[in-house]
């Protein structure tokens, strides 16, 4: 069988051990016709020096941004270099499970849907592991514009990312969900299929793109931009979006008036995280153990 190519990118910047267990994870995938781009966003010169030994190692194609863009101009730099006729990414903390991209290429019908993606696991500290299930299903623009139910990565046409122009680098966070939206705007709806093959870790600080402040920011330009197509309800998913990142303990009567049949999710999840930890906790495990049953 013909097995069509399918590009990863990886961006990275100053943390070789953390890319080599995510290049790692992708090479021990099932699927064996990959091409793994590795852009590295102009690391320090003791950094790219072990770059380029993983690189004759693990026989990845590494590019360098000459001037540091950031995660998102790192990853769009991969883009455009892209071969692939599918294209998926993978952050340099983070890793695939074994078999993600099979299930994502056998889900993935691109004449119903704009992308794929898939559920989640969060690697906490102390070996604590959490399950992102919540959302799963077919999202259409109108439901994603309530907040990002796709996550951080997706599985689409490379020519389809590159048609949209990536990643918008103008945004100082929320690039993924902006990425989507636009997705889906010019190509459909998104399936999100309840199958986590992808551990995002956060044991360890310094995301790739982390700031409370950046989100505050990112957020502000994220609604200015797609304010066209927001109802009533969407700007009060947003509203919600403001109190997640505020670092503030939200009054239950302010919660109450955002809330949607929409939002409540993470509504009840920001309810519970601040008002009862200790459930929202045991509630988080119990999804993990009902998902390792399965």
């Amino acid at each position: 069988m013909n097995w069509p190519l399918v590009t990863v990118y990886i961006p990275t910047y100053n943390r070789p051990e953390m890319l080599e267990r995510a290049v790692d994870s992708v090479l021990s995938q099932g699927y064996d016709n990959l091409e793994i781009l590795v852009v590295d966003d102009s690391s320090e010169s003791i950094h790219q020096k072990k770059l380029e030994q993983l690189s004759c190692q693990k026989g990845f194609t590494l590019l360098t941004n000459r001037h540091q863009k950031g995660a998102c101009g790192a990853r769009n730099t991969a883009i455009m270099n892209a071969k692939g006729l599918f294209i998926t990414g993978l952050d340099d903390d983070d890793e695939f499970l074994p078999n993600r991209i099979e299930q994502m290429l056998e889900a993935f019908d691109h004449e119903k849907y704009a992308a794929v993606s898939t559920t989640t696991f969060v690697q906490l500290g102390n070996n604590d592991r959490v399950l992102r299930n919540a959302d799963r299903g077919v999202f259409h623009t109108e439901d994603q514009l309530h907040y990002n139910k796709i996550g951080n990565q997706v599985f689409t046409l490379t020519e389809r990312l590159k048609s949209i122009g990536g990643f918008d680098e103008n945004l100082p966070a929320f690039q993924d969900y902006d990425a989507w939206l636009r997705l889906s705007c010019d190509y459909g709806p998104i399936l999100k299929i309840d199958l986590p093959s992808y551990i995002t870790h956060t044991e360890h600080e310094n995301r790739i793109s982390s700031s409370s402040q950046k989100k505050e920011r990112g957020l502000q330009l994220f609604r200015q931009k797609h304010a066209a197509l927001m109802n009533k309800e969407h700007k009060k998913s947003l509203k919600l979006l403001e109190m997640q990142h505020s670092g503030k303990k939200i009054p239950l009567w302010e919660l109450f008036s955002v809330i949607s049949t929409k939002n409540w999710k993470p509504a009840v999840s920001l309810y519970l995280d601040q008002n009862v930890p200790s459930l929202a906790k045991h509630i988080r495990l119990l999804k993990l153990m009902m998902a390792r049953a399965r």
